[in-house]
Parts: C-alpha cells; structure tokens; sequence
C-alpha cells in the first residue's frame, strides 16, 4: 500500500536542481521524511500508541537518486499501519484509542499540512549546496 500526495508544482523547480546536486536533493528529502515521522507522533492525529510496536515501526529509507529524480519511501510498519490507515470515519469514532488524539491517516495529513516545510527542508539543503559550489 502507499499513497501519494501531489508536490507537482516543487517537482518542477526540483528536476532542474537535482541535476546539478542530486546527493544534496537526497539528504533533503531524508531529513524531511524524518521530520514526517517526528510530525506523526507528536501533531494530532497522532500515530497510535498502545504497545509501541507500529510506533517503533517507523522508517526512512535511504533516498534513492535515479536519471533527474531523487525519492524516498516514509512509513510505519505496513500491517499495522494499513489497518488504521483504511478506518472510514465512522469507524474511527469507534475506536477507544488508548493515546487521546491519535486517529487515522496520522501520517497522510502531516504530508498534506506541513507539505511546504518538508519542501523547505529540501530546499534548504539545496540552496546550501549551491552556495558552497
């Protein structure tokens, strides 16, 4: 399972930068998937926290630096993290979670709010490896 949210309008400034320091373009976006797992734990709705397992889950791969394309894959455990990714709403009122707070698509809305600062983080990263060039 993943999913996707739509950083079009960066990707265009982006490609042209990764061409000239795609290693820098990488260490940005590992930074800020890092900053998207520190999000899902600690901005409502959290990540769920009853024995620690989903939370402990939690990944950054190494970005992956392709022909003008530079990716990384962010995650908790997939197991855990799909069957509270896929509640409906009503499902979710449901639930007693046992951390106030925590909810569903804890990791999709940090990607939604807080797109700008993890383009910003990239960013940063680039434009000091630019001006070290």
């Amino acid at each position: 399972m993943s999913m996707t949210v739509d950083f079009s309008d960066f990707e265009k400034g982006f490609a042209k930068v990764v061409k000239k320091c795609p290693e820098e373009g990488a260490r940005g976006l590992f930074k800020a998937g890092n900053q998207l797992l520190i999000d899902a734990k600690e901005e409502p709705p959290y990540c769920p926290y009853d024995d620690g397992i989903l939370r402990r889950s939690g990944q950054v791969n190494k970005a992956e630096v392709k022909r003008n394309e530079v990716s990384v894959v962010v995650g908790f455990n997939k197991e855990y993290a799909a069957r509270w990714h896929e509640l409906t709403p009503a499902e979710d009122s449901k639930i007693n979670w046992s951390l106030p707070g925590s909810g569903r698509k804890y990791l999709e809305s940090k990607m939604v709010k807080f797109k700008d600062q993890y383009m910003e983080i990239v960013a940063d990263y680039i434009k000091d490896a630019l001006k070290r060039k």
